[in-house]
């Protein structure tokens, strides 16, 4: 039986598709298999979306061609992000690749691997147009316990930075009967927390229906039986409605998190970012969403360094990062992308002082994101454990519906026995700057 491997690279908007992939090559008879040195065929799908992470497919890339000498490897394909945008110069540049597929394509992996296995070096790059909408087998590649859900790509937002439009194509969302399937099929799987991902989730449906249906949608979600915990990732400051907000309020099965992606603070930077809405706007959402769900816990990311970006300007960011006190905090020094109006600005920032502005900020969000996890010190909260770290002196680690998957912050839990996929109610009894330590209830 052929063995597959696949690296998937990047955020997990592009997990999805590599779980796609896996389900369509598990469905074809092959055997997927996570030793590299024993597989027949290696994919690496791969992330284009800033230079870091082009760097990181690169290199990955690289790493996996040598199975082609000191391993079993017959086949080396590379799809994604990457393969979308720098196709023809992976082709030439790195011959140890057999195959590319972009993002409009990956769906035909399996075509590509049994031509590629005849002799033929495929490169297959089409519009950037996926159907999602769709029924298409999936493999899990997130714990069993836990699982991401697209209910939409591409972005039509079209910020003057980003090169997502360009890779992913415009909003395309799905049906609201496609996703609901989908998850009653995770629930049959075992998931028991569902993130539910999109580039814009609050943008959802405009495009099918003709109207915002995120409410819609979720009002259908929560119906689900045996689903513990839904959670919004990526929604849009400008397009969250008081109607959103009073159902996050109420429904205990949407979890008290969202992730609020607002790259900049000053005035003159978003206009020149494209981004809607003024610091202001964004503010007033924060207080709403904190007076309406006190415990809620809010996360963004922001970029430092945007072409132009004077003194004044950072402090100006500075000064929003102070008031608006969010939970969770993530920042990218700008990336100059060729392909988007930002890389022909003037006065782009030297590197070293995108450095500094970086360490500034994370410096500051270190001390909020202290304080803020300081309040919940003596407080009762629920636990998904993802980990048992010692069994001697027993200790599992997880996370609570304030944390999302792989980015946030973890629960320590002292003296526990629960196991990995497992509910406990834990009280809180020390906290750091980004984690807490409990003791089970």
């Amino acid at each position: 039986m052929l063995k597959v491997g696949l690296l998937s690279l990047g955020c997990s908007k592009n997990q999805v598709d590599s779980e796609i992939m896996l389900g369509l090559i598990d469905e074809a008879g092959y055997q997927v298999v996570d030793n590299y040195n024993n597989s027949d065929v290696l994919i690496v799908n791969t992330c284009g979306f800033i230079d870091d992470a082009k760097e990181e497919s690169i290199n990955s890339i690289l790493e996996l061609a040598q199975y082609k000498q000191d391993g079993a490897c017959e086949l080396l394909i590379v799809t994604g992000c990457l393969a979308q945008r720098y196709s023809q110069d992976l082709e030439e540049q790195i011959p140890e690749v057999d195959a590319i597929l972009g993002t409009g394509n990956f769906d035909q992996i399996v075509e590509v691997i049994e031509e590629s296995l005849e002799g033929t070096r495929k490169v297959e790059v089409e519009n950037p147009d996926f159907d999602y909408d769709r029924y298409l087998p999936k493999n899990n590649l997130s714990p069993n316990y836990t699982a991401y859900l697209k209910i939409a790509e591409g972005c039509n937002n079209c910020c003057s930075y980003c090169v997502i439009p360009q890779l992913r194509g415009s909003l395309r969302s799905r049906s609201i009967e496609k996703i609901v399937d989908e998850a009653q099929r995770l629930v049959q799987q075992g998931v028991k927390e569902i993130n539910i991902i999109a580039q814009d989730i609050t943008q959802y449906g405009i495009d099918l229906y003709g109207e915002f249906r995120l409410i819609e949608l979720l009002k259908e979600l929560v119906k689900i039986e045996d689903i513990e915990w839904f959670r919004l990732l990526y929604a849009y400051p400008s397009h969250l409605t008081d109607e959103l907000i009073e159902l996050i309020a109420t429904e205990d099965k949407l979890c008290n998190y969202l992730d609020l992606p607002v790259q900049h603070a000053d005035a003159a930077i978003r206009e020149k970012m494209n981004r809607t809405g003024s610091k202001d706007d964004i503010l007033a959402v924060i207080k709403k969403l904190r007076a309406k769900i006190p415990d809620i816990s809010l996360r963004t990311s922001l970029i430092v360094g945007f072409p132009g970006e004077t003194e004044a300007e950072f402090k100006n960011l500075i000064d929003f990062v102070t008031e608006a006190e969010f939970d969770r905090l993530g920042v990218f020094t700008y990336s100059q992308e060729e392909g988007t109006p930002a890389a022909e600005m003037t006065d782009q920032i030297p590197e070293e002082i995108k450095e500094e502005r970086y360490e500034e900020i994370m410096k500051l969000q270190q001390e909020i994101s202290y304080q803020s996890n300081q309040d919940w010190v003596g407080k009762q909260v629920t636990v998904l454990v993802e980990e048992v770290q010692a069994e001697e002196s027993p200790l599992v680690v997880g996370r609570t519906e304030r944390d999302a998957p792989e980015i946030d912050g973890v629960v320590y839990v002292k003296d526990s026995t629960a196991e990995v996929g497992g509910l406990i109610e834990v009280e809180i009894v020390d906290a750091y700057e980004y984690d807490l330590m409990g003791v089970e209830v």
